[in-house]
């Protein structure tokens, strides 16, 4: 049937007719029978539009539809577009009209498709026309479905998608450094008022636990704020409070998990049916007070929390190209600190700690390359040459190096020889290749470098004597020498002389009252202490200079005993006062709030006023502030960031005795009783 004879209405129902003679064995070959030649673009169109007519009429039938039938049409539909019959888009839109008409079980199913398919979709006749139709087609699913209740069909959806686009695609890269700032964790801000024990006998997790456990979601959502003075204050005092709970709060295999236990250790390669159901995984937990202390016996629930903090925690200590702030030196050292807390609490989580310890290592030393890959701007990668092409290549320019001498032409530098063959050829003369010729040359000195290091001759340590000799001469003789001239104020003698009393005399660790003040006067110190040891090189000059420094350690050790009887005196009168003291705590939370209304009553801003005497920067203020809604609520919060920072140093004394001092005394009438 030559193509200028035949309008749309006659494709469309012939293809139509033959459609279901395709289905049978899934064969083109019925389709390809009608036409005679090439078609045109026009007759593709309509050969398109009589193919997902016949889908959506025909073979989508809600429950009922035959899953396999449209994978039958669209493996016919790839063919087609191989024999130029049809446009490259036809079997990605066969498959996005089927995804828009079936259930989330049935397209989770007929997904599987397209995953197996995913080398075909990647064909350069398929990639360059359907990669935005397949993107679309991918987001369409995704908003379908529920993130917390179909979890699993999301990450094959993604795994897909990373599995179709090569790594460098712009569009499925977070170039800037974004973050979804929209995922917000709430939580209950009143207190339950109803704590009673567990039904084991073990006490429930307190309310100031729970809720500096949730808040800490907010610095897991938007890590930037950790850079700021405030936050970062709040953030290191909730995760060691929640890291000591987890840290006291032991697990077993038993107590493991709150689900079935875990059944599939890490190592076996994949799961049956039977292990799914009894691994639980949850993509949002529920932030109800009641729930935390079956969570915190939950492994997985730990788990999940305590890789949070290492994500977090890489990403303040790493190099990022979009990242404007970075860590002090003591900020680093308590993150370094905190990571090696958390391995440890990883490794003790049961089951098969040590081995999940491994793989989250292993993990986050891949996205270290991955941050690194993004900081260079995400080049492209390309797949290297194989051995053969890479050998024919040099082959080919060995030749036409050799052409270009024989015809007198240019010529060209020889190529240097690879490390490897240098390193290979030494090797099998029994010799050593460095790198470099001096280096091999000393390397090769003598065939065992270790009997070598242990050769008479390279024992190049004088004696005592020998080398201070001199400069006990120098000390012995009558005669006065200038400075430049002696021996202990030459440096590169005192260095050496050093090394030298650390390895051969008893007396370079012996402990003095004396401080000493500089080299010269410590060598000279020594020197005298080794003339004991050859009495016949000093004079009585220096049993005179002995004399003298005994004198001096009596007035010292005489000081010394005074003052230990001064101290034994003060410790006295302090244990006399501690007596009459009372026990110092913390004011408590029913304290602060009557000390926010107070604060309030004296009129505005007058908390700032008591924040900025307890220590808070304006930065943290605003932090405050911004954390209420009344000078009542601010206070209060003010006053219970100051509690957890100072713990029982943040006591009634404490606060009247700076109330006091701000004459705002009144502040605290009627609080305290």
């Amino acid at each position: 049937m030559a193509d200028s004879t035949v309008s749309f209405q006659r494709i469309f129902c012939k293809v139509q007719s033959t459609l279901s003679q395709c289905l049978e064995n899934a064969d083109p070959v019925p389709i390809t029978s009608i036409f005679s030649s090439k078609i045109s673009e026009t007759a593709k169109h309509c050969m398109e539009a009589a193919v997902r007519n016949y889908v959506t009429r025909r073979l989508v039938n809600g429950a009922e539809t035959d899953l396999s039938a449209i994978t039958a049409i669209t493996t016919v539909s790839i063919e087609l577009v191989r024999q130029e019959l049809s446009l490259p888009t036809l079997p990605v839109l066969i498959l996005s009209d089927a995804f828009d008409t079936l259930t989330i079980g049935q397209c989770e199913q007929l997904f599987g498709f397209v995953e197996d398919n995913v080398g075909v979709w990647k064909e350069e006749l398929f990639f360059a026309p359907c990669k935005t139709s397949v993107l679309r087609m991918c987001n369409d699913l995704l908003r379908r479905l529920s993130r917390s209740q179909n979890t699993v069909f999301c990450g094959r959806i993604l795994l897909f998608l990373a599995r179709f686009f090569p790594f460098s695609e712009r569009s499925g890269l977070n170039l800037v450094s974004e973050f979804n700032l929209e995922n917000v964790t709430t939580f209950t801000n009143v207190e339950n008022e109803e704590e009673e024990d567990n039904p084991d006998g073990t006490p429930r997790l307190d309310y100031t636990l729970y809720t500096k456990f949730w808040s800490l979601q907010d610095f897991f959502r938007n890590p930037i704020q950790c850079f700021q003075k405030a936050p970062w204050k709040v953030f290191t005092l909730y995760c060691s409070d929640v890291l000591e709970a987890f840290k006291s709060f032991k697990l077993d295999n038993v107590q493991g998990s709150s689900g079935p236990p875990l059944t599939r250790s890490l190592s076996q390669p994949s799961a049956t049916p039977d292990t799914l159901q009894a691994d639980q995984y949850f993509a949002k937990y529920l932030t109800n007070q009641k729930l935390l202390d079956l969570q915190f016996s939950d492994a997985n629930f730990r788990r999940y929390v305590l890789l949070q903090i290492l994500i977090l925690m890489q990403y303040l200590t790493s190099n990022i190209k979009f990242k404007q702030e970075s860590l002090t030196e003591e900020q680093s050292l308590w993150v370094a600190k905190t990571e090696l807390l958390v391995y440890t609490l990883l490794e003790e989580t049961p089951p098969d700690g040590h081995k999940f310890l491994a793989t989250v290592k292993h993990i986050l030393k891949r996205e270290e390359m991955w941050s690194g890959w993004k900081n260079d701007g995400c080049p492209e990668f390309k797949k290297p040459e194989s051995a053969e092409k890479s050998k024919a290549r040099q082959n080919g320019k060995g030749e036409e190096k050799e052409e270009g001498e024989n015809r007198g032409g240019p010529r060209r530098q020889r190529l240097k020889r690879r490390v490897s063959d240098l390193v290979r050829e030494a090797d099998s003369r029994g010799k050593y290749s460095m790198g470099n010729a001096e280096m091999t040359r000393l390397w090769n000195i003598h065939p065992d470098n270790l009997e070598a290091c242990k050769m008479s001759g390279r024992d190049f340590v004088p004696s005592l004597e020998t080398y201070f000799s001199p400069a006990i001469d120098q000390l012995a003789a009558k005669s006065e020498l200038p400075d430049n001239e002696r021996l202990v104020n030459d440096s590169n003698f005192g260095w050496r002389g050093l090394r030298l009393l650390a390895c051969r005399s008893p007396h370079f660790f012996t402990h003095s009252a004396s401080p000493i003040a500089t080299l010269p006067e410590y060598l000279t110190t020594m020197i005298r202490k080794l003339a004991k040891d050859l009495p016949s090189q000093l004079s009585g000059d220096i049993k005179v200079e002995e004399e003298e420094e005994k004198e001096d350690e009596k007035v010292v050790a005489g000081l010394a005993e005074g003052e230990v009887v001064k101290e034994e005196e003060e410790m006295e009168e302090e244990g006399a006062e501690g007596g009459e003291r009372k026990e110092l705590k913390a004011i408590t939370v029913e304290e602060q709030q009557a000390l926010a209304k107070n604060l309030q009553a004296l009129g505005k801003d007058k908390w700032k006023v008591l924040a900025k005497k307890l220590g808070n920067e304006d930065d943290e203020i605003e932090y405050i502030e911004s954390n209420g809604s009344s000078d009542e609520a601010r206070a209060a919060y003010m006053l219970k960031l100051w509690v957890e920072a100072e713990g029982d140093e943040a006591n009634q004394e404490s606060l009247i005795y700076t109330l006091g001092g701000l004459k705002m005394a009144e502040v605290a009438n009627g609080v305290f009783t």
